[in-house]
């Protein structure tokens, strides 16, 4: 058990009681300042420097395990390099890319002006059919207005050929007796 502070200071004088004062300093300073049990010996210290020597073998491990993975980060640093080139290079053709499709929207554009200009044209042919139409409508009536003169016409010659032969079967029946002389 470790003696107190105020144990120690009565041993020291005590100390001096019994012996000359350099003496008794000395003997005191050679005891250590808490118990005997804080006190480190030597084997102690042989079996702290193993574990020290276990413990500096371990840092040898991790330092071979760091390197590895080191030399690990530095092999996906290349492939990462490599990626990137090839990102580079999906990016170029990206670009490529976007250029045809710009040539592409500007054929579009074109055709787009095209239809434009189609439909304008279709616009003005089915301008040109309506006043066809219209036309024709007009020669339907004047059409329709010919065939009613003429259903007239056929109407009145019916008129005048019945007649004409009524007449002539007339004539034919009144003076067939005067030709054929018989009155």
């Amino acid at each position: 058990m470790p003696s107190s502070e105020a144990e120690r200071f009565t041993l020291h004088q005590t100390l001096r009681s019994l012996m000359p004062e350099a003496v008794a300093d000395t003997l005191m300073s050679h005891l250590p300042p808490t118990g005997w049990s804080d006190i480190a010996r030597q084997a102690d210290l042989d079996a702290q420097s193993l574990r020290f020597d276990r413990i500096d073998a371990k840092f040898v491990e991790i330092d071979a395990r760091f390197d590895r993975i080191d030399a690990k980060f530095v092999e996906i640093d290349a492939r990462f390099d490599r990626i990137d080139a090839k990102f580079v290079e999906i990016d170029k053709k990206f670009v490529e890319i976007d250029a045809r499709f710009d040539r592409i929207d500007a054929k579009f554009v074109e055709i787009d002006k095209k239809f434009v200009e189609i439909d304008a044209r279709f616009d003005r042919i089915d301008a040109r059919l309506d006043h066809i139409d219209a036309r024709l409508d007009r020669i339907d009536i004047r059409l329709d207005r010919i065939d009613a003169k003429f259903d007239e016409l056929a109407s009145m010659k019916r008129y005048v050929v019945t007649t004409g032969i009524a007449l002539a079967a007339l004539i034919c029946g009144v003076g067939a007796p005067l030709w054929l002389g018989g009155f």
